[in-house]
């Protein structure tokens, strides 16, 4: 787990081996920079310090010093809060797993800048190209795992459109369409309102129905096939819950509908016993929810039933959110339906 900001302001006062009176005043300023009450800051600082091997003072002052480069460079507030809107978006351009955002949501919010890394990881705020960052968030840098990542860093300049079949379109007076960092070859549709079609432009076998938010099964694969690369591509499990020695292989993902739901499939290797394509269901009419794999299947392949049907539904629940992010709405949705290869929620004011 990342440290809190608070928990690196103790790192940088006991660098030097040992902490001096002046380092103990800058601990008192930092906790009052960043709010913390007594009772936090003694939970925090009793879990640092129980970790803590005193090692033979090196010198006395070299901790004193670091922390306060770091507390001077904390006071532009404004300055960090448009470093960490570049930041969140170079990250999601690079892949953002659910516990990097915990974490650094976590440092951030004790910095007071959980919002502009919000608004540069998902809505879509114009942000400045990475190329740096200041020291004091150096941190936060190593968390997002920036660090070795910023030179492939790259930001497009401008808005490329569409000009193909609607795909995505979101009825609100307020909404507004952008370009997806998260989705690159869904395009924003120039004149239609607030709605995205591929890049590709193929049409369509049916026409988008009416609807608060309507979006066709196509994105929903896509938003499926690019989650699983990206963790893949990360280094972690392509999903949870699977059993040891299963490979994923997104690229293979299908979906099908049918009068009970929607059916999600994905070729994986098992090693010696080769190559299989499972499958998992899921209802969609109002709130998600797995359908029970069929009886008599063995324990691993329940596993690889269920961790599919995790992604669908994690799917159809995350996806409309950052569409909404995207359009710069803060509104709920419910009410999912289906009309034939298209989701329609209903938008909750």
């Amino acid at each position: 787990m990342a440290p809190t900001p608070f928990e690196h302001g103790l790192a940088l006062a006991w660098s030097d081996g040992a902490l001096s009176r002046n380092g103990a005043i800058m601990l008192e300023k930092l906790q009052t920079k960043l709010e913390l009450s007594d009772s936090q800051r003694a939970a925090q600082e009793e879990a640092w310090l129980a970790l803590l091997s005193v090692n033979e003072r090196r010198s006395f002052g070299d901790g004193d010093t670091i922390l306060n480069e770091w507390l001077t460079a904390l006071d532009d507030a404004t300055s960090l809060g448009d470093s960490v809107r570049s930041m969140g978006r170079a990250t999601l351009d690079l892949g953002l797993s659910k516990s990097t955002w915990n974490e650094a949501m976590a440092f951030a919010d004790g910095l007071g800048l959980s919002a502009p890394l919000a608004e540069g990881v998902w809505m879509e705020v114009a942000t400045e190209e990475l190329t740096g960052w200041p020291p004091a968030l150096d941190p936060l840098a190593v968390i997002l795992g920036l660090v070795i990542s910023i030179g492939s860093v790259q930001e497009k300049n401008g808005i490329e459109y569409g000009e193909g079949a609607m795909i995505v379109n979101i009825t609100h007076p307020e909404a507004t369409t952008s370009a997806l960092s998260w989705m690159p070859d869904l395009l924003p549709l120039a004149g239609n309102g607030c709605s995205w079609g591929w890049r590709d432009g193929d049409e369509l076998t049916s026409e988008i129905p009416q609807g608060g938010l309507v979006f066709n099964n196509s994105v929903i694969l896509a938003w499926i096939r690019r989650f699983v690369s990206m963790r893949l591509l990360r280094g972690e499990e392509g999903l949870d819950g699977l059993p040891e020695g299963v490979v994923l292989m997104p690229s293979s993902s299908a979906l099908k509908s049918d009068t009970d739901g929607m059916i999600i499939s994905m070729i994986v290797d098992l090693g010696e016993s080769g190559l299989v394509k499972p499958w998992a269901k899921v209802s969609v009419d109002g709130v998600p929810e797995i359908i029970p794999a069929p009886g008599g299947l063995a324990d691993n392949w329940l596993r690889i039933h269920d961790a599919l049907a995790k992604l669908l539904i994690n799917a159809l629940e995350t996806l409309p959110r950052h569409l909404l992010l995207a359009s710069g709405l803060q509104t709920e949705f419910t009410n999912l339906n289906r009309e034939g290869d298209w989701m329609i929620y209903d938008l909750v004011e």
